[in-house]
């Protein structure tokens, strides 16, 4: 009996403790899983923020990349930007340069304006400029009577004319356009350049005088006009002067002396008159023209840059 009880309460011991380790086992296979999941899990996202770490990486690496880039192209940029500001300093200090002389330049175009003027004028705007300065020269000698014209060349009232003018004359008479005459002598004269330099016997030093221009920048085709007194036409002497108008044909050297061949009709007693561009300066003396049943249009004036300096010699101006 006691056996039976001893088995009975060993059986039972047995179920008991078998019980409990298996509840203890379910518990513990319970948290292992929980515990593995939880390490699942971990690893998961682990593993997903170790890629999006890598992504991050990459995106750092290739943001340095362009930032390298953009180093580079900034330096290259601001060399180039070096480069603009010297050039725009450069380009200001030629554009100062530039309105500096421009305002030189125009303050010299305005006082050579007042003193030569350049511009072209009307032919009729040039005989009224040029019309006060031309003067009629009469010369006798035992009963010879020459006419011809003459050029004032300074304000104390000396003329330029041909040599054949007054060659040989011992009365001469110079007529101004107002028509005040006056008694005048021979200051210098050069038979082979045929001119003659004139002193009327007045004391005046505010005679209107011409204003002369450069013979050398005088070219076949330019526009001129020839003034003076031809033989006197009517009753009154001088009367007005007489225009024709022609162009330069060319510029010849005959007999070692240099003239402006023009076809602007130069008749006896223009001889000393001018020849004037249309800035109303004058550029030659008349002188001469070839006269044959063959020949027209061919007239000669003295250029007046081989005239200067005798004027400037022997009538100071």
């Amino acid at each position: 009996m006691r056996n039976w009880a001893f088995s009975w309460m060993l059986l039972a011991l047995l179920v008991v403790a078998t019980g409990t380790n298996l509840f203890l086992y379910h518990n513990q296979t319970k948290s292992i899983d929980d515990v593995l999941g939880r390490l699942a899990v971990i690893e998961q996202e682990s593993g997903t923020s170790g890629q999006k770490f890598e992504e991050i990486l990459t995106f750092i690496d290739n943001l340095d990349n362009k930032l390298s880039g953009f180093e580079k192209e900034f330096e290259l940029v601001k060399t180039h930007v070096d480069g603009v500001d010297s050039i725009e300093q450069d380009l200001s200090q030629l554009n100062e340069d530039f309105g500096e002389m421009s305002l030189r330049l125009q303050s010299i175009e305005r006082q050579l304006s007042d003193v030569y003027p350049q511009q072209t004028m009307s032919a009729t705007s040039v005989i009224e400029a040029v019309e006060p300065y031309v003067v009629y020269i009469e010369a006798t000698y035992f009963g010879y009577r020459v006419s011809g014209s003459g050029v004032v060349v300074t304000s104390s009232g000396y003329v330029l004319t041909n040599y054949h003018v007054v060659e040989g004359m011992k009365n001469i008479s110079v007529t101004f356009s107002s028509g005040e005459a006056a008694a005048a002598s021979v200051i210098m004269s050069d038979a082979g350049r045929d001119i003659a330099l004139l002193k009327p016997v007045l004391e005046r030093q505010d005679f209107p005088y011409a204003r002369l221009g450069n013979s050398g920048d005088v070219l076949p085709g330019s526009d001129v006009l020839a003034i003076g007194y031809p033989y006197p036409l009517g009753d009154v002497v001088p009367g007005r002067a007489s225009v024709t108008r022609g162009i330069v044909s060319a510029i010849r050297k005959i007999d070692g002396y240099n003239y402006i061949q023009t076809d602007t009709a130069i008749n006896p007693g223009n001889s000393g008159g001018p020849l004037v561009n249309f800035a109303g300066e004058v550029v030659g003396i008349n002188v001469a023209k070839y006269v044959d049943v063959d020949i027209e249009g061919i007239g000669l004036a003295i250029p007046i840059d081989e005239i200067k300096e005798i004027i400037i010699q022997y009538a100071g101006q």
